[in-house]
């Protein structure tokens, strides 16, 4: 069993903590190399054993980074490093929770693609076509939800903003969202769909800001109804209406 300390905390925790305020007032800077284990312990006034537990729990959030025969290093810091540990829950929503995920894309969606058409660089631009063009020759549905998630990966890319980037990848990318898509689109790939994804490629591409909103409003929106009809539909036994 994990000691105890004062204050209520495992011996692992306390070694978290001391870790992290290291980190926060200077004393690990990002990219830095810690000192040795037994240094460390030392240091810190834990036992090797707690403070080898807080790395693995620290390496796993994105804060600690080990390379074998080198050491432990603090991680950049990024968000996309920090925010890495939601990955590891996205595929463990269940299809339910596609209705929440549309939600949230309809709100943080749109302003990213808004963001996108002001920043985008000319490779930004060209990634986003090509994904586009892509896409417009598939006639599959599922490799087409397939490359759906690519797509807007690049936009919010676009945008500039990692945090962004970091929080779309994990939770509107993942697993449950694409097997709520697969349920809607099985037969056939909405018509609509293109096109709101060409409008959304001209937008970025020629920078307007309030068409690239609107368009990913109007298109997150649609996809949010289809997902929710789609719930209803299962639970009630109703064919699904597209």
């Amino acid at each position: 069993m994990s000691a105890v300390v004062a204050n209520g905390l495992s011996a692992p925790s306390t070694a978290m903590d001391l870790i992290r305020d290291g980190i926060s007032t200077g004393r690990f800077p990002p990219n830095s190399q810690l000192p040795r284990e037994t240094e460390l312990a030392v240091a810190l006034g834990v036992s090797r054993s707690a403070l080898r537990e807080a790395i693995r729990a620290l390496e796993l959030v994105g804060v600690l980074r080990s390379k074998h025969g080198s050491g432990t290093f603090v991680t950049s810091l990024d968000p996309q490093e920090l925010l890495r540990g939601l990955d590891y829950s996205k595929d463990l929503l269940n299809v339910e929770s596609a209705v929440e995920l549309g939600e949230f894309r309809r709100v943080i969606e749109p302003a990213a693609c808004a963001m996108a058409a002001e920043r985008a660089t000319a490779e930004h631009k060209a990634q986003i076509r090509s994904l586009f063009e892509a896409m417009q020759l598939v006639d599959d549905p599922v490799e087409y939800a397939r490359l759906d998630p690519r797509f807007h990966e690049a936009i919010v890319r676009a945008s500039g903003n990692s945090v962004l980037l970091a929080v779309s990848s994990a939770f509107t990318l993942g697993t449950a969202w694409r097997t709520m898509w697969h349920a809607v689109t099985r037969d056939s790939i909405p018509e609509r769909t293109r096109q709101q994804h060409e409008t959304l490629v001209v937008a970025i591409e020629v920078g307007d800001r309030d068409l690239a909103f609107a368009t990913a409003l109007a298109h997150i929106a649609g996809a949010q109804t289809w997902i929710a009809q789609a719930v209803t539909s299962e639970a009630t036994g109703e064919p699904r209406r597209l």
